[in-house]
């Protein structure tokens, strides 16, 4: 997608900004009973991003078009083992250091393949619905809200739907208010929540 690179350095320095935000004490749900959390596995990562975006798990990344992002591109460094090819018998105790980079390239490749289809077949789409005219606050937030309830599995705080408003206004600058700028608008939106911590461990 034309300008979308160039649009993907704004977004990862963005995703900061539009990550779920800390509640405050006052909000602060009760503490949980298993407070561990743990780094979610390439192949645990894809499940629920399979059945996020209801595409097939065997269809949802591919590496260079051939490789499964999970099972051979990114296996090791995504705490799975490839003990044929690389004599890797265990999984790994820790991430890797090159592991946030696969995360990455697996979150944009998931939500990539998620925008195409929509803009393929718009009767079926899940994420990305274009404007009728030029995108205003309530497109960016019903696009908000479908992102969150898609991702993270839960509503938006106002403060959230304030930032990712921000955040696509912004990045409206560089794709446009067309329907494919809108679509890009989308998938990097997709991209910063589908990166973020709270999707990588919960």
């Amino acid at each position: 997608m034309p300008g979308l690179f160039a649009a993907l350095t704004l977004a990862v320095m963005a995703a900061v900004a539009v990550a779920p935000a800390v509640v405050s004490a006052q909000e602060a749900a009760p503490a949980s009973t298993d407070p561990r959390i743990k780094f979610k596995d390439g192949e645990r990562y894809l499940r629920d991003l399979s059945e996020t975006f209801e595409i097939p798990r065997d269809e949802i990344c591919r590496e260079l078009s051939r490789y499964d992002c999970s099972n051979k591109a990114f296996r090791i460094v995504l705490g799975g083992v490839d003990p044929y090819d690389a004599r890797v018998m265990q999984p790994l105790d820790q991430a890797t250091l090159a592991s946030p980079i696969a995360f990455d390239r697996v979150a944009l490749q998931v939500c990539a393949n998620r925008v195409a289809r929509d803009r393929a077949d718009p009767a079926k789409a899940l994420l990305f619905k274009s404007a009728a005219g030029r995108p205003d606050r309530a497109w960016r937030d019903a696009l908000t809200d479908r992102l969150y309830d898609r991702i993270l599995r839960r509503d938006a705080s106002v403060a959230e739907r304030d930032r990712m408003a921000a955040f696509l206004q912004g990045v409206e600058g560089r794709t446009g208010r067309s329907a494919r700028g809108q679509s890009e608008q989308t998938l990097l939106a997709c991209f910063a929540l589908a990166s973020s911590a709270e999707a990588a461990f919960y």
